[in-house]
């Protein structure tokens, strides 16, 4: 069905609904009025419920009807033409020319305007002209005297009154009509184009690809597309309303200022709390609105996730310097294969993946490559990083060290970066910041993954434009340095939790030196032992020349939570105490003494008659024989303490921390197959 013909149909509804009304309304009040004026009369009211009982059996029908109908617009003039009778009809019956509803003709006529414009109101005003004319000859009231046959002025009057009336009624009915036709069109029209431009502008905004937000003046949203919305994993209900730095926390734009501007804004920023934990790098493109009498009206905001892009970037950039750093590789003298291993001040022995370690330093230091390196306190990180700095071209240059978790968050910046006089309370003089002072040469980070958030944008900055800003300053200072950072925490963790940058991790991750714990590589523990001995007799000026066995197989038989720098401070307090010129077991600290003589009685003691025997008999190696002397102390250990951890490590005089790595090297947290209840194990 056309929209024409929609609109007819209801129409006529309306008609069929209206007439039952008004003339249950009228007929009905004119049967109350003059049944209590004629004291009771039952045959007046009678025939009024004729003419009203057809109206509603007309109407009925006519509305059952409707739905199967074609030809709607003859119906519409057949309905004009049935109200015209029906009102003839009542005025009829209700005192013919001095019935008081000679008026529901101009009714009728706006009716039909309503139906059929100019030509069913002047249909409808004819049909009424004839059969009011009609109903006055009928009624015998043109005669004024029976004898003359000529009408009276009186009724001509009234006559070309009413007939009058009817067509003027029909001309302004019809003429309000066809406005009220012409402007129910426009209005269509308009709404329909609404219609086609709301949709292609939601195609528009659904297809771009890109995640769309529609903000009022203070930033509040009020339109977030689908793309957004998986952006940010989050409905568009949970998100209407909101500001829109509530759903981008690191969006910095400040609304109120910038509404003034009608300047395009920028942004990157790291995005995370999404389903998988991960990070996401987007950028932000924030544009106002305005009508044309330049009113603020909102924001547009775009959101591109270039999370990829960026890993792109990276990698090529990565591989960029890989290249250069290979090609400088390769044009240094080629090393034999005998050659002497390289080694550096702190650091030595080459089992447990330190010899990688070596390696990767002969292949970096060359270049201008940033290097992170990870690993546990007490690693020798910061050696690593002077040994880069010191067999590279930046040897003759600063080396400054610096770490990020001991200089105060207020003040870090300052240290960093320098500051102008007067940048803040206490700045009198203008300083160059640790980065300035470490120009041409290197910068070690040490404990990188305590650098807060706002820092490590700058950070990026200063690597990705080799340049910064003083804290209160206007000028950026140009710097040439490398970047060697160090952490102990797990950056990828950090990465997923949003308490490191990605993208910076990615800067800095160029190459990754992973220091191997001392746990890892007990042989090289003599080594070391022997290297702090003649450094610690140097400094002290002892002679100290050598370490017993005894002592020695204590020291192998350690866990090393706080791996080189442990030993390093065990052997430092040995040399310490000791008055001899060989250090043994008394001269080491108590808690390794304690560990010695703690265990069950089928340990091997290599102090009893024969004990040196009983090894050498078994045919084993060293540090197979001292792997198991540590195990059966734990598991004595263990089992004296009923599988309470804390209490065993009280028991060898160890804290709780040597403890629980010492269970995990060899795999005895969750042991099943021990004397005492696994459940009684410790679950710290």
């Amino acid at each position: 069905m056309s929209d024409e013909k929609k609109d007819l149909s209801e129409k006529i509804r309306w008609l069929l609904l209206l007439r039952v009304v008004i003339l249950s309304f009228f007929l009905g009040a004119t049967a109350l009025v003059h049944f209590f004026q004629t004291e009771w009369d039952i045959k007046y009211l009678i025939n009024l419920s004729v003419p009203l009982i057809l109206a509603y059996a007309i109407s009925i029908g006519s509305a059952l009807l409707l739905p199967r109908l074609n030809h709607l617009r003859a119906f519409a003039h057949g309905q004009v033409a049935l109200d015209v009778l029906l009102i003839t009809g009542i005025i009829w019956i209700t005192g013919d020319s001095s019935s008081p509803f000679s008026f529901l003709y101009n009714l009728a006529v706006i009716n039909a305007a309503i139906l059929l414009f100019y030509r069913g109101a002047f249909i409808a005003a004819g049909i009424s002209s004839a059969c009011y004319v009609g109903l006055l000859f009928w009624s015998h009231h043109w005669l004024q005297n029976g004898a003359s046959g000529a009408p009276s002025w009186t009724t001509l009057v009234t006559m070309v009154i009413n007939v009058g009336s009817f067509f003027v009624i029909a001309a302004l009915s019809g003429y309000l009509a066809d406005k009220l036709g012409q402007t129910e069109q426009l209005l269509k029209e308009k709404q329909i184009d609404f219609q086609e431009l709301d949709a292609f502008k939601e195609a528009l905004l659904q297809g771009i690809g890109s995640g769309v937000a529609i903000t009022d003046a203070a930033g509040r949203i009020n339109y977030f597309n689908q793309q957004a919305q998986s952006l940010v994993s989050l409905g568009a209900t949970a998100v209407m309303g909101k500001r829109l730095e509530q759903i981008f926390p690191g969006l910095q734009y400040d609304f109120q200022r910038g509404s003034g501007t009608g300047a395009v804004f920028n942004e990157e920023l790291a995005l995370s709390g999404s389903p998988q934990g991960k990070q996401k790098q987007i950028r932000v493109t924030l544009a106002p609105l305005s009508d044309a009498h330049e009113r603020m009206l909102g924001y547009v905001a775009i959101f591109e996730d270039i999370t990829k892009q960026k890993q792109i970037e990276e990698k090529v950039r990565i591989e960029e310097e890989l290249r250069r750093s290979r090609e400088i590789d390769l044009a240094k003298p080629a090393q034999g294969v005998d050659a002497a291993p390289f080694r550096f001040e702190g650091v030595v022995g080459n089992s447990g993946g330190i010899e990688k370690i070596y390696q990767l330093i002969q292949k970096v230091a060359a270049g201008s490559t940033n290097v992170l390196i990870s690993g546990e306190s007490g690693t020798g990180k910061e050696l690593v990083a002077r040994a880069i700095h010191l067999n590279g071209p930046r040897q003759n240059r600063p080396f400054i060290a610096i770490n990020c978790g001991a200089i105060p968050e207020t003040l870090i910046e300052s240290e960093l970066f320098g500051h102008v006089r007067g940048a803040f309370t206490g700045a009198v003089t203008d300083h160059s910041g640790l980065f300035k002072q470490a120009d041409q040469g290197t910068v070690f980070l040490d404990e990188i993954g305590e650098l807060p958030l706002h820092l490590q944008v700058k950070l990026l900055r200063v690597l990705q434009e080799k340049s910064f800003t003083p804290v209160g300053g206007s000028k950026p200072v140009k710097v040439d340095v490398r970047v060697i950072s160090a952490t102990n925490r797990e950056l990828r963790k950090e990465l997923e939790e949003g308490r490191f940058r990605e993208d910076l991790y990615y800067r800095l991750n160029v190459v990754n030196m992973v220091m191997p714990p001392l746990r890892t590589r007990k042989e090289d523990i003599p080594a070391l032992a022997h290297y702090f001995l003649r450094k610690f007799a140097t400094a002290l000026e002892k002679n100290v020349e050598e370490i017993s066995s005894g002592a020695l197989m204590q020291l192998m038989s350690h866990g090393y939570p706080g791996n080189v720098r442990e030993l390093e401070n065990i052997i430092e307090h040995a040399v310490a105490v000791t008055n001899k010129n060989i250090l043994t077991e008394e001269d080491l600290p108590q808690q390794l003494k304690d560990a010695a003589i703690t265990g069950d009685a089928n340990v091997f003691e290599p102090a009893t008659a024969g004990g040196s025997e009983v090894f050498f008999a078994k045919g084993l190696s060293l540090d197979v024989e001292l792997e198991t002397h540590e195990k059966n102390i734990l598991l004595g250990a263990l089992k004296r303490a009923n599988g309470v951890q804390k209490k065993a490590a009280e028991i060898l005089g160890i804290n709780y921390r040597s403890l629980r790595h010492r269970l995990e090297k060899y795999d005895l947290l969750g042991a099943k197959n021990h004397s005492f209840s696994e459940q009684s194990i410790d679950p710290e």
